[in-house]
Formats: structure tokens, C-alpha cells, sequence
């Protein structure tokens, strides 16, 4: 049986205003930024309501904000490199797949994120091993 993380409102909000705050943005250019209503993101920045995963997902988009680091505070604020599709090989097609699906369904989004998750926090080591081992290989 998995053990259930419960995200912390007020700790995901301050690393929300943390990401804000490196962006030297206000939460008046964040809204203008993302559309989303500065009562939204000053809510969600005060620990007061869970950002929505659009938001969320329009923080990855615009500014390439590692969700990893919002949701759990693992990892780099900001994503380095960017996926290239042809990366992936004979499962291009299928990565390109899954992520359109991932955009278009938070149900889709959130159990496959939620497994991720699991995932990483099992195989962490391996997963930093292989990462490294690509690293040196590159």
C-alpha cells in the first residue's frame, strides 16, 4: 500500500511566491502574464486555496517552473533543458501522446503525476544514477 502525501497549501503558496518573486514580477504582471486573477494567485501564494493545474500548467508553459519543486519543494525552481520529442526515440509518437492527454485531462494529469511521484520517491537513487550516467555520457 502507497502512503498518501497531503500537499501543504502554505508551503506549496511560498514556493509560488518564491517563483514570482525570482521573476521580479508583481502580482499584477503575473496576472497580466497568465490571465489568471490576481484574487487567484495572491489566494494561492497565501496558503488560502490550492492553485488549479492550469495555473499550474501555464507556469510550466510561460516561465518553465519545475512543478516537481511547487509540489513538493524537490528539486530546481526552474526546468533547465527542454524535451525535444526526437529525444525520446521509437516512443516520440507516444510521449507526444501522453502529454496532450496530460494538458487536456486533470484526471489524466493528476493520476499519472501521482504515480510519477511514487515512482521517484522509490527509485530516486536509480533514477539520479541513470541521470548521471547520461550526463557523462553526452
Amino acid at each position: 500500500m502507497t502512503k498518501k502525501t497531503k500537499l501543504n497549501q502554505e508551503e506549496v503558496g511560498e514556493r509560488l511566491r518564491q517563483v514570482r518573486e525570482t521573476l521580479n514580477l508583481t502580482i499584477e504582471k503575473m496576472y497580466q502574464a497568465t490571465g489568471f486573477s490576481r484574487s487567484l494567485i495572491s489566494e494561492a501564494e497565501n496558503g488560502l486555496k490550492k492553485p488549479s493545474s492550469t495555473y499550474l500548467f501555464a507556469l510550466l508553459d510561460l516561465f518553465k517552473v519545475n512543478l516537481n519543486y511547487i509540489l513538493s519543494g524537490r528539486g530546481d525552481m526552474f526546468l533547465g533543458e527542454e524535451l525535444v520529442f526526437e529525444d525520446f526515440g521509437k516512443d516520440a509518437k507516444l510521449v507526444h501522446s501522453l502529454l496532450l492527454y496530460m494538458k487536456k485531462a486533470d484526471v489524466v494529469r493528476f493520476t499519472i503525476l501521482k504515480h510519477f511521484l511514487e515512482y521517484k520517491a522509490q527509485y530516486d537513487e536509480l533514477i539520479r544514477n541513470q541521470i548521471e550516467d547520461d550526463k557523462g555520457s553526452a
